[in-house]
C-alpha cells in the first residue's frame, strides 16, 4: 500500500539516515488519462531534475491514479520532493512521497518472458496485470483489447485482426493471450492482451478499434483498445 509523505514522514523521524539510498518518488491523484509524457512535461516545468523513469501503477491492467519516478541518484530525492509540492496535472494536485523499497513493489521493468511464458503465466492466474506498467516487459507494443464474448479463443481473434501486424512466438503462433479473471469473479465478457510487430501498429490498432462495434459470432459488440503506457 503506498504511502503518503506525512506517514512516511512519521514513521521515519527522527532518523537522519531514514531516505538514505532512496530513488525513487511515489506520486499520487494522478489523473488516470495521463501518460507518462505528461507527467514528465509537468515535472519538468515544476523543474524536477534527474528524473531517467515514469512508471503508471495499474490493476488488473487498468491505471491507477498513482505513479513511480526513478532518479539518476538518490542525491536528487530531497530537491525533487521539495519540487513537487506544488505540482498540478490537468489541474489536480499531485501529492508526492518517497518511494521505501522495503514496503513497495519493485519498479524494475519485467524481464521478457515470451509468448509461452506469458500463456503459462495466464493458465496459472499469474498474469494480473497489476504492479508498474501492469508487470508488462514490452508494453510499448501491446493492447489491452476488453469487451468480446467470453467464449472467444485467442486463434479466433487472431484470424479477426489479420489486417494488423500481430506478432508472431518462436513457434510461428500470434501473440494474442487470453487474460485470466481476478479471483471469485465472473464477466460475460473477456480480455485479451495482443503483442503488436511494432509501437506503430499498436496504436493504429488502437485507433482503429477503441469505441467500435466488432462483429463477432453473428453479433455486433462494443469493444476496448487500450495501449500500456
Amino acid at each position: 500500500m503506498l504511502q503518503s509523505a506525512q506517514t512516511v514522514g512519521r514513521r521515519f523521524a527522527g532518523r537522519k539516515d531514514a531516505l538514505k539510498g532512496v530513488s525513487q518518488i511515489v506520486l499520487q491523484n494522478v489523473p488516470r488519462t495521463a501518460t507518462p509524457k505528461d507527467i514528465r512535461r509537468e515535472i519538468n516545468k515544476a523543474g524536477v531534475k534527474g528524473v531517467y523513469d515514469i512508471a503508471k501503477d495499474y490493476e488488473y491492467f487498468k491505471p491507477t491514479e498513482r505513479a513511480i519516478l526513478t532518479l539518476v541518484s538518490p542525491d536528487y530525492l530531497r530537491s525533487s520532493l521539495k519540487a513537487l509540492n506544488d505540482l498540478l496535472i490537468s489541474g489536480i494536485s499531485i501529492k508526492a512521497s518517497p518511494h521505501i523499497s522495503d514496503t513497495e513493489p519493485s519498479t524494475k521493468r519485467p524481464r521478457m518472458r515470451g509468448h509461452e511464458g506469458r500463456m503459462a503465466a495466464a493458465a496459472r492466474g499469474a498474469l494480473t496485470g497489476s504492479g508498474p506498467r501492469a508487470g508488462i516487459a514490452n508494453n510499448d507494443t501491446t493492447v489491452v483489447l476488453g469487451g468480446l464474448p467470453a467464449r472467444t479463443s485467442p486463434l479466433r481473434l487472431a484470424e479477426m485482426l489479420k489486417k494488423f501486424g500481430i506478432a508472431k512466438s518462436a513457434k510461428g503462433e500470434p501473440q494474442v493471450v487470453k487474460l485470466p479473471l481476478p479471483p471469485n469473479t465472473f464477466s460475460m465478457t473477456s480480455k485479451f492482451l495482443i503483442t503488436l510487430t511494432s509501437v506503430s501498429e499498436a496504436h493504429r490498432l488502437v485507433r482503429k478499434l477503441h469505441a467500435s462495434y466488432f462483429q463477432i459470432y453473428g453479433e455486433e459488440v462494443p469493444i476496448i483498445a487500450k495501449l500500456i503506457v
